[in-house]
Formats: C-alpha cells, structure tokens, sequence
C-alpha cells in the first residue's frame, strides 16, 4: 500500500501554467494586480478526492480565526507543494521563502466562531517576525470547487489596499473597529462583511476562481473570501491555500 506522501506525489502536478495578470483588479498604478492560472492541475479531481479522503483538524475558536476546518500535510508540508514552488520561483525570477501550506474547508452552515473573523484581513503585518519584507508576501488559491461561487474579494480600508501603507490614524480605526467587533456577541453563521459593516472598508474588486484555476496576491491586500449566507449550505468550499515570501538578493 502507498503511503500519502507517495500518492500525493503522483497525482500532485502542475500543467504548463500560464500567469495572467487581471489588469482590472487595479484601481490606480500604484496597485499590483491580481494573477489568474487557468487549469492549473493536471489531477484536480484526484487531489480533491485525496484531500476528502485525508485528515482535517477544525479551526480554533480563538478571536480572528475563521470558522471551519484545514487539512493537515504533516511536518513536511513544504515538500508536498515542491513543484508549485519551483514554477512560483521561475515566474517571479526569486527564490521563495514558504511560509504557510494547507487546505481550506467551509460552507454556509459553519457557525460564526468569532466576530473579527468575518470582516476583511491581511495575511501580513509590517514588524511580522516570520518574513524579512511584507511588500514580498504572496498568497495563493487553488480552486478545488465544482462552483461558480468561489470567489475572493479585494477591499480598501480608508481608501488604502495595502496595510503596508497604514499611517498612525489607520491603525487607530482599526483598533477601534476591532475592540466595537470583540463587544459583539458572537451569534449566526458565517459570511462575508467588509463594507457592509464599517464605512472604513470599501469593496475593490471580486476575483471569480473558476474550478482548478490558481490566484495570486499580495497578502498584506485587505482580502477575504466572498460569501453569501446561501451559499455552500450542501458543500463544502474547498481550496489549496498558502503563503510565501519572494526574496531579494540580499534576503537569500
């Protein structure tokens, strides 16, 4: 019998994957634009069904996690994803620092475990221990969702997409929108907010991830996944989810 790591290896490849950016996703030319991979695995129905047959761990009920359940690769996570690093680190000519790799499970059903969980976020914080420079943090979702409901939206708060560009006053809002949130008794299910709570945020742009395609972003982007309350009441939205670094020559 093969153990995981050896199946994984032989249904986990890339085609010739094609890197093309969403020139509407920008608002200004100070923006970096999304990128779009179509058909970005060879086996999308054979990894879909590895990760349904495979081990999740439910998400921790702590202040801003999100509700539902990640996919556990084990201690050699890196190793899994070795073939999408490599053409990562062609397309943007620079060696890459994984940071974080996992699958991604909710639905609509999934109760709201925190209310800071739902509102907009970034994945990196300038000051952030784990990375060297959070203007060089990526992000990436891989659709593994028969659905035309997968989407990500792209939010500005206070008219700025990159927290990157906060000024003392920005974080002053943010704190006070995060102590209203923590005021709030958790109750309801999941979905998506963002400009519908706070006058802060306003929504940018909606990235439709089509079934086996990829998308890129920077994570320091004010994102989240888009959601209505009746979607994915009978599935499960599932995605291959993770986060690197892009290292400068002096970085490496």
């Amino acid at each position: 019998m093969k153990c995981a790591g050896e199946k994984w290896n032989e249904i986990f490849i890339l085609n010739e994957l094609i890197f093309e950016p969403l020139e509407d996703s920008c608002k200004s030319i100070h923006d970096i634009p999304i990128i779009l991979v179509k058909n970005a695995l060879r086996y999308p129905d054979q990894v879909r069904e590895f990760l349904d047959n495979g081990y999740w761990w439910t998400n921790p009920c702590v202040e801003d996690t999100r509700p539902g359940k990640s996919f556990d690769f084990g201690i050699d996570v890196e190793n899994y994803f070795e073939p999408l690093i490599d053409n990562l680190s062609d397309f943007y000519e620079s060696d890459i620092e994984p940071i974080e790799f996992y699958a991604n499970c909710f639905n609509g059903n999934m109760d709201l475990l925190s209310n800071m969980s739902y509102l907009p976020h970034v994945d990196t914080f300038p000051g952030d221990f784990t990375n060297h420079n959070p203007r060089n943090d990526v992000a990436f979702n891989i659709n593994l969702t028969k659905s035309d409901k997968v989407k990500t939206a792209f939010y500005s708060f206070n008219d700025k997409r990159s927290v990157c560009d906060f000024t003392a006053n920005d974080y002053g809002d943010l704190k006070t929108i995060t102590k209203n949130q923590k005021s709030i008794i958790t109750k309801g299910k999941w979905k998506e907010s963002g400009e519908n709570e706070y006058e802060n945020y306003k929504l940018e742009y909606v990235a439709d991830i089509d079934y086996n395609s990829m998308i890129l972003y920077p994570s320091h982007y004010w994102h989240n996944s888009y959601i209505n309350e009746d979607w994915f009441i009978d599935e499960d939205r599932i995605t291959l989810t993770g986060f690197f670094e892009t290292l400068s020559e002096d970085e490496e």
